[in-house]
């Protein structure tokens, strides 16, 4: 999938990602696609749970290999 956004929150552990993605989000127009990579597990429940408290629509989730990839699309 290919997003306009690629925020790299390897090796970060909770609640880092989320507040790597939600600080890159303040700054970019709707309908923006990010993507954000984590190594962090938690980030499968993390994730879905704060695009429903903000309402920036998860696009999809996947697991590569020892990431978890979540792809989110600014509201607007």
């Amino acid at each position: 999938m290919n997003a306009d956004v690629h925020i790299d929150a390897r090796g970060a552990l909770c609640p880092m990602p989320i507040l790597e993605l939600a600080k890159a989000m303040r700054a970019l127009a709707p309908g923006t696609l990010v993507e954000l990579v984590s190594t962090d597990r938690g980030l499968e429940a993390d994730l879905p749970a704060w695009c429903q408290a903000t309402g920036n629509p998860l696009v999809r989730m996947e697991r590569r290999e020892h990431c978890y990839v979540g792809w989110v699309r600014k509201a607007g």
